[in-house]
């Protein structure tokens, strides 16, 4: 009977392990969105969209969910008003956008060794970088510019944040802010005028 009761303790502390994440606010706020349009002639825009996680600064296994981050970008760019046609299809457009967003995870393996062996009462600490850089090209492949933005997280897990769950800064929340403000230099360097 004591090792079942325990059994159950132990599983219920190991599912009310908590993470708290914030961001740094790297990243100035989008003062407009969506932007003003610099023309009436608005351009048709192809997007192609790259990731790749790195733990710290080494590539991993674990690719991002390439479709997924496509369909985000894409939902951004369309409502940025600023383009005929934003399209993931590859086919004739007037700009084409390659925006290659990266994850720079960095974090200690013994520190979250450590955590994972005292149950989360010792807390771990990890910081992930997102970058977003977005090379603009005219129809004929020459590069009209580069936008490069980056916004850094921090997590920290430990057994009693649980209570910090609802709190959490959401990724989509940093990536919206990377493609907006992303879109907003290029549209202020005049990247988006190809026609």
């Amino acid at each position: 009977m004591n090792r079942i009761l325990s059994l159950l303790l132990a599983t219920l502390l190991l599912s009310l392990t908590g993470c708290a994440t914030y961001s740094h606010d790297d990243l100035t706020l989008v003062k407009q969105w969506p932007p003003a349009a610099t023309n009436s002639d608005k351009p048709s825009l192809y997007l192609k969209v790259e990731g790749q996680h790195l733990l710290n600064g080494n590539p991993t296994g674990a690719n991002m969910n390439q479709a997924k981050l496509a369909e985000f970008v894409l939902k951004e760019y369309q409502s940025s008003e600023q383009f005929e046609r934003v399209t993931l299809d590859q086919q004739t457009s007037d700009i084409y956008a390659t925006v290659q967003i990266t994850n720079h995870e960095r974090g200690s393996m013994v520190g979250a060794f450590i955590t994972g062996f005292t149950l989360f009462v010792i807390p771990g600490k990890y910081d992930n970088t997102l970058t977003m850089e977005t090379v603009f090209k005219d129809g004929q492949g020459k590069v009209l510019g580069r936008v490069e933005k980056e916004e850094t997280t921090t997590t920290w897990m430990q057994l009693l944040l649980i209570f910090a769950l609802p709190f959490n800064e959401s990724l989509d929340n940093v990536l919206t802010q990377l493609a907006r403000s992303s879109l907003e230099d290029a549209v202020q360097q005049g990247l988006l005028s190809a026609r």
